[in-house]
């Protein structure tokens, strides 16, 4: 670290970002720290070897080794200063992932089409667990086999529960509910607007999926009597536990609603907590969310001037080697700790509630009046409609003014 002082006041540039902290991460039991060290050391060289000082350190202490690379802001060569820009972090990640596959290492982020799978989804992955975009393939994968056409496709995704928007440049799918769209692109190999359409026109005969007869799904609401609209959050939150409860444990006898409630299947234990901050401090409506988070909010701020005063009497009774002091400071910092991470929690759970509670709302309804798509189906159906019931996978139409637009 001398050496990066040195160059600093070479430079006379000691102020301002002294140096950048990059941590290389690796499987866990997918590599040794000598292999991994190694490979730290190379994308050092590669990526700032010829113009910055770089410290390269290789860490055991945790499953998965990784290394730290501290790099210096100043550059020996010139005096410039490195930037910590978009560019240069694609660049980064790009040499380290082309490193780890010379290694034979596995990457987070597998090029699937010119796209990456994003951290979520590697993680569920791993996790085994199924991703949104897994569940969207799952389901175009059932409309091909039960399709001979373009209209009869667009037709089997509505009737399982997803939208597709072809109103802008690139297509894109989302479920009922749903926040966000996926573009077919980002679904991967055979995923996309023409690939779908290659694999229905190449087949011989639709193949229909053998699906068991349907539950009733209104077993949801049996214990609440009465609608969902007039609901408070506690009943309705409720109900959704037992909708994403009884899809899990029997998906082919609740299709449509599995359709409906399967992206959020891997968050069931989050809705749980969610539950339980409702029932415990008997939240109702969106005011109530509202006014315990900020009576939350002012609860961290006490407790942590008080966890505070607490390390401040600890470092006293160190300093006195007074012992009884010191083992009753610890566990009171511990209390106000598991209280803080606590509140923190229930933060984030008010947060979550306020961004989804209506989007659960809207589900149960859907689920409770047997109308599993919506008005997007109607929409959907008036452009089957008017293309004029054409076998053709019309994707594009010509525009008035010559421009090719998509539908």
């Amino acid at each position: 670290m001398e050496q990066f002082k040195d160059t600093k006041e070479r430079w006379q540039k000691t102020d301002g970002v002294t140096a950048y902290h990059i941590i290389q991460s690796f499987a866990e039991g997918e590599v040794d720290a000598k292999t991994a060290h190694e490979i730290g050391v190379k994308l050092a060289e590669e990526m700032f070897g010829d113009r910055f000082e770089v410290v390269v350190a290789t860490h055991l202490n945790t499953n998965h080794i990784h290394n730290h690379l501290i790099v210096n802001s100043v550059s020996f060569v010139d005096g410039k200063k490195y930037e910590g820009t978009r560019t240069n972090y694609y660049r980064l990640r790009d040499i380290s992932d082309n490193l780890c596959r010379e290694y034979g290492l596995s990457v987070i982020g597998v090029p699937r089409q010119g796209q990456t799978m994003t951290y979520n989804e590697w993680r569920d992955r791993k996790n085994g667990k199924s991703t949104i975009r897994d569940n969207i393939r799952e389901t175009i994968d059932v409309a091909i086999r039960g399709s001979v056409n373009h209209k009869q496709f667009l037709r089997a995704m509505n009737q399982m529960g997803y939208i597709i928007d072809q109103s802008g440049k690139y297509p894109k799918i989302k479920q009922v509910g749903s926040q966000r769209f996926a573009r077919f692109k980002s679904l991967g190999e055979g995923y996309d607007v023409e690939d779908i359409m290659k694999r229905i026109y190449t087949r011989h005969h639709p193949v229909f999926p053998i699906i068991p007869d349907q539950e009733n799904p209104r077993q949801i609401f049996d214990d609440e009597g009465e609608a969902v609209q007039t609901m408070d959050y506690i009943s309705m939150y409720r109900c959704y536990m037992k909708a994403l409860a009884v899809t899990q444990e029997r998906p082919e006898t609740n299709r449509n609603m599995n359709f409906l409630v399967r992206d959020d299947q891997c968050y069931a234990r989050r809705y749980s907590n969610q539950v339980e901050l409702l029932a415990e401090h008997n939240i109702k409506n969106a005011a109530d969310v509202l006014a315990y988070r900020k009576e939350a909010d002012a609860k961290i701020i006490e407790m942590t001037d008080k966890r505070r005063e607490m390390r401040n009497a600890l470092k006293r009774a160190q300093r006195a080697g007074n012992k009884t002091a010191i083992i009753q400071a610890r566990h009171n910092i511990q209390v106000y700790t598991t209280q803080l991470y606590k509140l923190r929690r229930e933060v984030c759970a008010c947060d979550d509630i306020m961004l989804r509670a209506e989007t659960v709302r809207e589900k149960l309804l859907r689920i409770e009046q047997g109308k599993f798509h919506g008005k997007e189906e109607i929409i959907q159906n008036e452009y089957i409609r008017r293309s004029g019931g054409s076998d053709r996978p019309a994707q594009f139409r010509r525009g008035g003014d010559g421009d090719t637009t998509v539908r």
